[in-house]
């Protein structure tokens, strides 16, 4: 029952209970002794009425209408306010140049966002979590769980965004792209541009260009990539390629004849930098003896996917080529000749280096 219907029916029964209330007993015998003296003297007696019913229905009306009034107070006292509603309908976002280093962004049931204007976009899928851990000349996040979609804005230098997920490191120069943490594994998936995805510390050993799928483990070292787009039914399995010599490469001076006495020690391996610029001059080179070496139908085009592997020495010399799947002999010869042209910075221990190469004739 409401409170409204429950004061109403106490005003009903106190009512009820005035009404029943017997008036007081008269006594009529002195009444009319009293009315004949009256009337022997020769005066008209004024009769007076007894106020005790009018009295008990004043009060019953008035107890009924404290009652309501305190009971309504009351209900107005306690009554809650509506509570408001927010409904979000866009993901979080935060500006990525004002976090400090170390700043933790976990996204829980919904997407969070971090802008780093004119460079990068990085959004976290709900349940997962990763770290700003660089954010001048380049952003580097570490992927600690769950799924992070990075869009860079291209950009002449290198590595302008890195993420790091396990023991593997993934670097962009302009692209978009997912990293996920899946089962132990790193998962990269490339909609644009292109990834180097390698160890941490070392050097890029597989290289995915757009609409790419690469699914590694942790330590980055191996994996599988499958250069068509996501969907397709057969992935090549790529591992660190055993790279048979093919031929040998021209003579190298020694790294002590290329630096003097004087020199700063040697890195370990060459720079990401250096390793870029050498490898864009090999793709050229491969790029261009498959086109002269393949033949094609008129108006038909003819489109090769394969991993070229390649071994650094610490001269900086090219020492091994191979291509999986390999092209015709003729295309290779003409690329290994074009490729032992290409030398790198030395170093103390080389580098080996995957890269996956689309070829058009």
């Amino acid at each position: 029952m409401s409170n409204q219907a429950s004061r109403e029916a106490a005003l009903r029964r106190l009512v009820r209970e005035a009404r029943a209330e017997k008036p007081p007993e008269l006594d009529w015998s002195g009444v009319e002794e009293r009315l004949v003296r009256s009337v022997s003297r020769g005066g008209a007696p004024a009769v007076k009425r007894s106020l005790y019913p009018l009295a008990w229905a004043v009060l019953a009306v008035a107890a009924a209408v404290a009652v309501w009034l305190v009971g309504r107070r009351a209900d107005m006292a306690v009554r809650p306010a509506p509570p408001a509603v927010i409904e979000a309908t866009e993901p979080l976002r935060k500006n990525g140049d004002k976090l400090p280093l170390g700043t933790r962004v976990a996204a829980r049931d919904r997407e969070v966002s971090v802008d780093h204007p004119w460079r990068a976009t990085w959004t976290l899928a709900p349940q997962s979590s990763a770290v700003l851990t660089g954010r001048d000349e380049r952003v580097s996040v570490r992927l600690e769980r769950g799924s992070l979609l990075a869009e860079v804005v291209p950009n002449p230098k290198p590595e302008t965004f890195v993420v790091e997920a396990a023991s593997t490191r993934i670097a962009v120069h302009g692209t978009v792209f997912r990293v996920s943490l899946e089962n132990g594994r790193v998962i990269v998936q490339v909609r644009e541009g292109t990834v180097a995805v390698g160890p941490i510390g070392g050097v890029p050993a597989f290289f995915l260009k757009a609409p790419a799928h690469g699914d590694f483990a942790p330590d980055g070292r191996s994996g599988s990539i499958d250069g068509r787009p996501l969907g397709a039914s057969e992935e090549r399995r790529a591992e660190p390629l055993k790279l048979a010599p093919r031929r040998e490469a021209a003579p190298a001076a020694s790294a002590s004849s290329l630096v003097g006495e004087a020199s700063p020690p040697l890195p370990p391996e060459p720079s990401i930098n250096d390793i870029e610029v050498g490898i864009a001059r090999i793709v050229d080179a491969a790029s261009t003896c498959f086109s002269q070496h393949t033949t094609s139908a008129e108006g038909v085009q003819i489109t090769v996917r394969t991993a070229l592997s390649l071994k650094i020495d610490a001269s900086g010399a090219v020492s091994d080529v191979d291509f999986q799947p390999p092209l015709s002999p003729d295309a290779e010869e003409c690329a290994a000749a074009g490729i032992a042209q290409v030398t790198f910075a030395p170093s103390t221990q080389g580098a080996s280096v995957t890269r996956m190469l689309e070829l058009k004739r």
